[in-house]
């Protein structure tokens, strides 16, 4: 498309022009559409924000139709004769595909820029003429009659005035002094605190020899700006009265001195105009920016986090929300603290130095000595400072003013706690919120909301790849979410997806990763081999085969690094996580060492995991159901990690789900066994019946690849409990019939007992009572021969339980009290609290409501302190069934508590 034949307005109404000739544009909901795509000519307005310019916070249900009907209206109005549409889609946002130089606004830029450096070489009549051709296309208000923000008006205007002074400053270099005044006077009226203005007014009146006005104009704008706005004239307009002041010495018009205005440096960069999130933290940042108390030093922002997390874009858009509070200049520097070498603080101060006006000549060599000259330059002014990617505290030490009228946001990937001013501000993932919000602003997820889910799940709320999936999809005709999520749901190919032009998710982590020194990077590439993202210390030091307290402090130096995150649950041991693309970055450098070193490594790791869960397993109440050890490789760790099993099994459920997942990919199926039957321990205790079942399904498959044929029948026999809580009798009986098939086929007398146990229960919960009580002797007898004592216990409970049904109490009296002989001999609490539940409910069934009562509140009183929260609740619920029963007076509170 040639472009050139294409010409946009801003100034004045909003206008499009095809070869010099006016384009209707349509309603005035689509002009203000037009505008809105032309004030960010070249760059994508996403679907929303134009929702939000037409109604605000309450659009009509048709919004999105009535949009796309005023862009189909647009590009038939903007059609050329050559068929070309300059309208194009970008994913879920429109673009107006224009160069600067076919908008008015370009074009005027470029204009004041070619005059600006022709004025700087003295060039003054060609300088004049350029500002002249600028202000030529001023045809009225910008955007007149349009709504439009303050803030974009004002921008312009003060444009326009900036080109007006320097229109006038290359005409006073023509010696034009009378001609000018009664411009610059009619200019001063307008704006009568622009400071340039009044400078040039009396440069003007001072040549043309007329010193007693020049020196009234200084006077009346003295006054003005004490009064109205209660401050003084800065020292270079005193310094031009000064010089006025001095005329009796023979001086010529043209030797006066022409008005110099202090330099004001506008160096920040253009924010994102799709920034979304972080609404609160923005807010309170920007109320410490603008609160000015008096303090002797200024507000410093260290916002610290990992790569790719939007740390400079939240600076950049703090820093434009509170430019018009810093009117005495606004620095930018990129410290290039993650490049091999980060600018230096002398290197920096020059350009700061250089910016304020400062001739390179008369800058100190000497870092100290520029930082003085520095601070004294800022002394008493408002300045703004944002120092981008920051190496560390030596680096940023010098480049801080002193005064309290300055600010400094500073940005780095290092947690700056060495340095003495400043307030920490931890810059972490968008929430889900925001970041599904921002994924809006990039695409169509409305149209499908589950790859939307899981494109959110695999970006991890890191701004950077949500940016890169957006654009890619705008830059690949056909791509849907669908198709995204596909990529990125592959750990080893996501990092190759996320990059788009020189945005590039695998970039960014690797800048943090090379400037570890060599043993860190190798702790942080193993954690590539543990099982989740979220781990413990020592699972860490198993990984690096490193001294736990040794990898704490190179975990700190990694988290002070935002390479992990601190964690802290359950038992309060430290724990970190590493972001799912920091994770899948690891994954690709760890992926470099040698086959056997991870491999080692991996049942390393997990051999710590499987000796911690049986310490904590054996300090919980035993269960029939937990087999004898298998042949798995097991990793010694402190014991005292699980002095609180159950607070250790809570913090750990997520890592023991991804070992036994690892374990079973990595084909140890003797490892992923044992690891699930003995997670089931606590996944029993607690009710967590889907984690149970995932665990043992993804190790029985590994099970039985590997020919791990006890593992496979006692994981069947855990598979066959779940079922029977929940109430599927066919699926339990058909896996506690395999678990004691091959327990026979391999002589595995322990496990075929423990599967009648199960089968006994079966039959029981169906009714079959003598069915039940044959295979509970069957199991006692089994147990006997291997001298099983809990199992014993349980066969007799299992068998009292089965005769209280069909009224044969006196058998189940002398079968609960073999059980509790046998409890006792173990001293084993919880199993005879179970045993004493059993005793309460034949009570019951004997009409003996107070022995009933009394055998559950003794069994209430162990299992609470124990504690067991499930058994203890279904106690209660036999308490409150007797309660209910005709004739009980006893009050609800009592029962449910065990008191009388």
């Amino acid at each position: 498309m040639r472009e050139e034949n294409y010409f946009y307005r801003l100034f004045g109404e909003p206008a499009a022009e095809w070869q010099g000739t006016d384009l209707p544009l349509g309603p005035p909901q689509a002009r203000r559409v037009f505008a809105l795509l032309l004030i960010e000519a070249g760059r994508p307005v996403p679907l929303g924000r134009i929702i939000d310019e037409l109604w605000g916070e309450k659009p009509p249900v048709s919004a999105k139709v009535q949009v796309q009907g005023l862009i189909s209206g647009l590009r038939r109005a903007l059609r050329s004769p050559r068929g070309e549409r300059p309208i194009l889609t970008r994913g879920a946002a429109y673009l107006l595909d224009a160069r600067p130089e076919a908008t008015d606004t370009g074009r005027f830029l470029c204009l004041a820029a070619q005059g600006r450096e022709l004025l700087a070489r003295d060039c003054h009549r060609e300088a004049a003429q350029r500002f002249r051709d600028a202000l030529e296309l001023w045809r009225g208000p910008v955007l007149a009659g349009i709504p439009a923000s303050a803030e974009f008006v004002a921008r312009w205007e003060e444009e326009r005035l900036s080109v007006l002074e320097d229109r006038a400053e290359a005409e006073l270099g023509l010696g034009e002094h009378d001609r000018l005044v009664p411009g610059l006077r009619d200019l001063l009226v307008a704006a009568p605190f622009r400071e340039r203005v009044c400078g040039q007014l009396m440069t003007a009146l001072a040549r043309a020899g007329r010193v007693v006005e020049a020196l009234d104009v200084y006077t009346e704008w003295r006054r003005r700006l004490v009064d109205e706005l209660g401050v003084e004239p800065s020292p270079a307009i005193r310094a031009l009265q000064s010089e006025i002041l001095r005329d009796g010495q023979g001086r010529t018009a043209r030797e006066y001195p022409a008005y110099q205005e202090p330099a004001v440096p506008s160096q920040l960069p253009p924010g994102i105009p799709d920034f979304v999130g972080r609404e609160a933290l923005i807010a309170e940042l920007l109320e410490e920016l603008g609160h000015d108390d008096g303090r002797g030093s200024p507000p410093v922002l260290l916002l610290t986090g990992a790569g790719g997390i939007g740390k400079s874009s939240l600076a950049i858009r703090l820093a434009h929300q509170v430019a018009d509070d810093y009117p005495d200049g606004r620095l930018f520097a990129a410290l290039r603290g993650t490049a091999n070498e980060p600018r230096s603080p002398e290197a920096v101060l020059a350009g700061f130095l250089r910016a304020f006006g400062v001739p390179s000549d008369e800058i100190p060599a000497d870092v100290d000595e520029s930082a003085c000259l520095f601070r004294s330059l800022v002394h008493r002014r408002r300045v703004l400072l944002v120092l981008d990617d920051a190496a560390g505290e030596a680096q940023l030490r010098p480049l801080l003013p002193a005064g309290g009228g300055c600010a400094v946001i500073v940005t780095s990937r290092v947690v700056l706690t060495g340095l003495e001013l400043g307030r920490r501000v931890p810059v972490d993932v968008l929430s889900p919120r925001d970041a599904k919000a921002l994924l809006a602003e990039l695409t169509e997820i409305d149209e499908d909301p589950v790859s939307a889910r899981q494109v959110l799940e695999h970006c991890g709320g890191l701004p950077l790849a949500l940016r890169i999936v957006g654009s890619r999809i705008g830059d690949r005709t056909g791509w849907r979410l669908a198709d995204v999520a596909g990529e990125l749901s592959v750990e080893r190919r996501r990092l190759d997806w996320l990059c788009a032009g020189d945005l590039a998710v695998r970039g960014s982590l690797s800048l943090g990763y090379r400037q570890l020194a060599p043993d860190r990077q190798r702790l942080f590439r193993r954690l590539g081999l543990l099982p989740s993202a979220d781990f413990p210390t020592w699972a860490a030091a198993l990984a690096d085969y490193g001294e736990p307290e040794t990898t704490s402090r190179a975990l700190e130096e990694l988290r002070h690094r935002h390479m992990v995150q601190p964690v802290f649950r359950g038992t309060g041991a430290p724990r970190y996580r590493v972001h799912e693309l920091l994770r899948a970055f690891a994954v690709e450098e760890v992926a470099a060492e040698p086959e056997r070193i991870r491999a080692d490594t991996v049942e390393r790791v997990l051999g710590g995991w499987l000796w911690l869960a049986e310490k904590a397993s054996d300090r919980l109440s035993r269960s029939v159901l937990r087999p004898e050890p298998g042949n798995a490789t097991r990793t010694s760790v402190d014991e005292e990690l699980v002095t609180e099993p159950l607070s250790w099994f809570q913090s750990e459920v997520p890592a023991l789900e991804a070992a036994v997942s690892r374990a079973a990919d990595a084909g140890l199926g003797e490892l992923a066994w044992e690891l699930a039957v003995v997670a089931a321990s606590y996944f029993d205790h607690s009710g967590l019946y889907a984690e149970w079942s995932r665990c043992h399904r993804s190790a029985l498959d590994a099970a039985r690849a590997s020919g791990c044929a006890r593992g496979e029948a006692a994981l069947l026999r855990g598979i066959g409990q779940i079922h029977l809580y929940r109430d599927d009798f066919r699926a339990a009986g058909e896996a506690f019939t395999e678990s004691c098939w091959i327990s026979e086929r391999i002589g595995d007398v322990a496990g075929r007992a423990r599967a009648l146990t199960g089968l006994c229960v079966l039959a029981r919960s169906t009714g079959q009572y003598e069915t039940s009580r044959a295979i509970a002797r069957r199991a006692l007898a089994l147990f006997r021969e291997i001298d099983d004592v809990l199992g014993m216990a349980h066969a007799h409970t299992s068998y009292a339980a089965a005769s209280m049904e069909p009224g044969l109490f006196d058998e189940a009296q002398a079968e609960l009290d073999e059980a509790w002989r046998l409890c006792a001999e173990l001293n084993d609490p919880h199993r005879m609290a179970l045993v004493l539940r059993r005793r309460g409910q034949l009570h019951l069934l004997r009409d003996d409501r107070r022995s009933a009562m009394s055998c559950l509140r003794r069994a209430l009183e162990m299992l609470d302190s124990l504690p067991d929260e499930i058994c203890a609740t279904r106690v209660r619920a036999d308490l409150v069934r007797i309660r209910a029963l005709p004739g009980n007076r006893q009050g609800p509170e009592k029962v449910l508590t065990g008191t009388q």
